[in-house]
């Protein structure tokens, strides 16, 4: 767990040192300490640390604010430190938003940790994943347009269009996907 950096956002100033003390003995960097959302949510924002630790009951923005935002923001995952009468919490939160009961524990506080520095990393791959997919799709979808345009204004079948997009996107050393936007532009100014 060395390199991780930790923000604290909880407004127990005892409870904080505590797991500040903690946190280092295990290895971890706690970078930042707040008692309040807002310069905590402003700090976060200019440090992107690894992993936040927030206080439900934080002054101005509360700790699933925060953790809504930084899951929203991408910045990085939030454990929400709650008391042990909030049990409403988990029934309305419908995001990724990790919490932990008090009174906390050691062995506690270091597995909810591992599990939402785990999740985390796996949600962004996943996004990553999904980003790529995303673009994947819209080049074939510029490709199969532009094919059909060459294909209707050549008179040529389709494995014949997209060969001669092949060879002129060798040619010219343009990526096919830009071919493609410009005969679908092309076509577009032709038509006006």
């Amino acid at each position: 767990m060395n390199g991780i950096r930790i923000c604290l956002a909880l407004n127990q100033i005892e409870e904080m040192k505590k797991i500040k003390v903690f946190l280092t003995q295990q290895g971890f960097t706690v970078i930042d300490e707040s008692t309040d959302g807002a310069s905590a949510l402003r700090r976060i924002k200019t440090l992107q640390p690894d992993l936040i630790i927030a206080d439900a009951d934080l002054p101005g923005i509360n700790g699933i604010q925060l953790a809504e935002i930084a899951e929203q923001e991408n910045i990085a995952p939030v454990i929400v430190i709650t008391n042990s009468n909030t049990g409403d919490l988990w029934n309305n939160s419908n995001s990724g938003i990790i919490f932990l009961q008090r009174p906390l524990t050691k062995s506690g506080l270091m597995q909810t940790i591992q599990l939402s520095l785990l999740s985390y990393r796996k949600i962004m791959s996943l996004k990553e994943e999904i980003k790529k997919l995303k673009a994947q799709l819209e080049e074939r979808k510029l490709i199969e347009k532009a094919k059909g345009i060459i294909m209707e204004k050549y008179g040529l079948a389709e494995s014949q269009a997209y060969r001669l997009m092949q060879k002129r996107s060798m040619d010219t050393g343009t990526p096919l996907r830009e071919l493609a936007k410009a005969i679908i532009l092309s076509h577009q100014l032709e038509d006006k």
